[in-house]
């Protein structure tokens, strides 16, 4: 519903001709509302038989008003200019808001019109808007029911929930789920970062309390309108993003002269949905099993999602006509981007800031700053669907991403192109030159000018491989000669880790052996094959009896460094069994350490392009934060499931996800393992702390770095 107003400009009009002699006036069903915005008075119209709805300031009223059906538009306007001078109207506004007005169907020309063009018009303008319905690949609806009789019978119900009273209910509602959100916050934390969340049966329950919730949203705008005195003709079914969702029509609202009506009309949804994600958290917080995932996902759905969508003012949801209602500015969306586009081109042309007369600048300001960040945040956000979706439906991803990029930036880009050409007020040097001098001047930025080019990531301080003492195959520790907490000095014993099959095996061989020598001696000289066979099987023999003993002292296990002995797991180490590769202990010098870092497989290869240095951002609790210089000592040639610690996955606080099914250790994407020095300047820093690592790369321009991020996200959607 759009407001019209009437500003000053040529005064006659080449068409006039056309219109001068027309005796309109409104139609019979046209019912006419008083509104009042921010002390200014307008006037809605509305067609019961169509629905349509226009918002005319009091200018525009005063003329529509004198249409009687007997008065033409010439002596309408004749009337007018006598009368205003020079505020009056110019004949192009005047065939401008009669125009508007004939679209809408509200003006009546001949009193004569057949049944005929009366039914040929109700199916052009339903035609119209069925089409108008499906231009939006993201959001499509289809009317299903007139509700308006049943709905008319729960007008008590209404009544009772649009109460002072159970507004106090429901404000104690959600202050006790709040209460219990603040109380239980931990725990809901650490549910919602653990790796498996959602759980398969989390999952469900929100696919299944969705459409009963929305549906509950959309009957509580159904109720307020009728607790307000109007009516609903139409309920149906909308697909958004592809998930089917009731709604209903509830643009009666506009019609109410109050605005704490509308407000209550657009905010009846969400503090249904508030109210649900109250009881979600307070069953969330007081129950556990079944029960507590029933309120975690009513939660999610009434508070999260509600907040983030249906009451973000920046969408064209509720909170977008909460919010108009509230700063009292109808057609907040459109006049918002017509206010950005009358201020850019006062910039472009140097002329003044041609403002709407009735606004002030506390409206200009919102005017302004909504227009803006409801460009960027809708643009943004239905890039980002694109992206969510292109994982799932790579075609439709792409698709959507297409019209995204059409409609967002291409369609608007050729629109100012056509305005500039038609404009001819900034055809001059200035404006010319601003317009072609800001692409060219992005257009350096992105494809030639060489920016900064770093990677930040998160690294965990490490031991040298010297430092961790591992299992060299399966064995028990049968002596301790440390406790785990003493400080140790470079090459003492610290403990036995034998296999207890060795040693029957070495006695055995031993036997074998002294067996051998007996048949070796009693051989005769001349038998010379067997004692050949008989001396290959010695070595062979030997070679295994060498193997064993090596083994055997293999599994007396020293210090490689001083420092302090530490075991994993418990104190006890005696009759621990380990298998191949087990940390069996560590020990840990003072001041010798390494970072750890995990890179994406995905991004690994910037590391062989144009890399300058490394830098690490050590933490100190004396100094603060301090960054040193370091370098890459060593990285593993083929990419990993696996992290050298849980420090580096989301389990431990890294950044990598980690795979539910694991330990901490296992990762959801390949990885490639780097070791970078420990800066010598750093000081000792704990075992296991985190670090913020930075790869700083040849400065490269923004748009080859944007071509290959968007080259690597596609051939990863598209990867089989």
């Amino acid at each position: 519903m759009e407001t019209v107003k009437l500003n000053q400009d040529r005064l006659f009009s080449e068409h006039w001709h056309r219109v001068c002699d027309v005796r309109p006036r409104l139609a019979d069903d046209v019912s006419i509302i008083r509104h009042v915005y921010r002390g200014r008075a307008s006037w809605v119209l509305q067609r019961r038989a169509t629905g349509e709805f226009h918002r005319l300031d009091s200018n525009a009223f005063a003329l529509i008003d004198q249409l009687d059906g007997h008065t033409s538009v010439r002596e309408v306007w004749e009337r007018v200019l006598v009368e205003r001078d020079k505020s009056a109207p110019t004949q192009d506004e005047w065939i401008a808001l009669l125009a508007s007005l004939q679209s809408a169907e509200l003006l009546q020309v001949d009193q004569r019109v057949s049944p005929q063009q009366l039914f040929e018009r109700r199916h052009e303008r339903r035609s119209r808007e069925r089409r108008a319905r499906r231009l939006n690949p993201l959001f499509l609806r289809f009317a299903l029911h007139d509700p308006d009789a049943w709905l008319t019978r729960l007008k008590p119900l209404a009544d009772a929930l649009f109460s002072r009273t159970a507004l106090v209910l429901w404000l104690i509602l959600v202050l006790a789920g709040m209460i219990a959100l603040l109380i239980g916050g931990a725990n809901l934390a650490s549910t919602l970062t653990a790796g498996d969340f959602p759980s398969p049966r989390t999952a469900l329950l929100m696919l299944l309390l969705y459409p009963p919730l929305k549906l509950l949203h959309e009957l509580g705008h159904a109720l307020a309108i009728k607790r307000c005195g109007g009516e609903v003709h139409e309920i149906g079914l909308a697909l958004m993003v592809l998930v089917p969702l009731p709604y209903v029509d509830a643009s009666a609202s506009a019609a109410f002269p109050n605005k704490y009506d509308r407000m209550l009309v657009a905010a009846a949804g969400i503090g249904f949905e508030l109210a649900f994600a109250a009881l979600g958290a307070l069953l969330f917080a007081g129950s556990s099993g079944l029960f507590a995932e029933i309120g975690l996902a009513l939660l999610l759905v009434g508070g999260v999602s509600t907040l983030l969508v249906n009451g973000n003012p920046l969408l064209r949801f509720d909170g977008y006509y909460l919010l108009a209602d509230f700063l009292e500015i109808p057609n907040l969306g459109m006049r918002s981007r017509r206010a950005v586009l009358t201020r850019l081109r006062a910039w472009l042309s140097g002329d003044a800031d041609q403002t709407e007369p009735s606004s002030d600048n506390a409206e200009q300001r919102w005017l302004l700053g909504y227009g803006v960040a409801s460009a960027i945040y809708r643009t943004g956000l239905m890039l980002w669907i694109a992206w969510w979706l292109s994982e799932r439906l790579p075609l439709f991803g792409v698709a959507l991403a297409v019209y995204a990029i059409t409609t967002s930036i291409i369609v608007p880009l050729c629109r100012g192109i056509r305005a500039v050409a038609r404009d001819p007020s900034l055809h001059a040097s200035r404006p010319v030159l601003l317009i072609s001098g800001i692409p060219m001047l992005i257009g350096a930025l992105l494809l030639w000018m060489p920016l900064p080019h770093s990677n930040v990531t998160r690294g965990v301080v490490w031991l040298p491989d010297e430092a961790i003492i591992r299992a060299e195959s399966e064995c028990e520790i049968t002596v301790a000669s440390v406790s785990p907490g003493q400080q140790v000095s470079v090459g003492q014993a610290l403990f036995d880790c034998v296999d207890p099959e060795l040693s029957p095996r070495v006695r055995e061989l031993m036997a074998l052996e002294d067996e051998l020598d007996a048949r070796l001696a009693g051989f005769a000289l001349d038998d010379s094959s067997e004692r050949s066979r008989l001396e290959s099987e010695r070595v062979v023999n030997q070679a295994a009896l060498a193997d064993m003993r090596h083994r055997i002292d293999a599994g007396s296990r020293v210090a490689a460094f001083d420092g302090l002995f530490d075991a994993p797991g418990t104190a006890a180490l005696e009759g621990r069994a380990l298998v191949r590769g087990d940390i069996a202990g560590y020990v840990v010098p003072s001041s010798l350490r390494t970072v750890r870092v995990a890179i994406a497989e995905r991004v690994a290869g910037e590391l062989d392009i144009g890399l300058r240095r490394v830098e690490v951002r050590v933490g100190s609790e004396k100094q603060g934060p301090t960054v040193h210089r370091t370098s890459i000592v060593a990285r593993t040639p083929r990419a990993s499931r696996d992290v050298p610690s849980a420090a580096l996955s989301t389990a431990g606080g890294g950044e990598h996800r980690a795979d539910p099914q694991g330990d901490g250790r296992q990762v959801m994407e390949p990885v490639i393992d780097i070791e970078l020095a420990w800066p010598s300047d750093a000081g000792p820093a704990p075992i296991g702390a985190h670090v913020d690592v930075r790869f700083v790369h040849t400065p490269t321009p923004l748009g080859t770095r944007l071509i290959d991020v968007l080259r690597r996200a596609f051939d990863e959607r598209t990867r089989v």
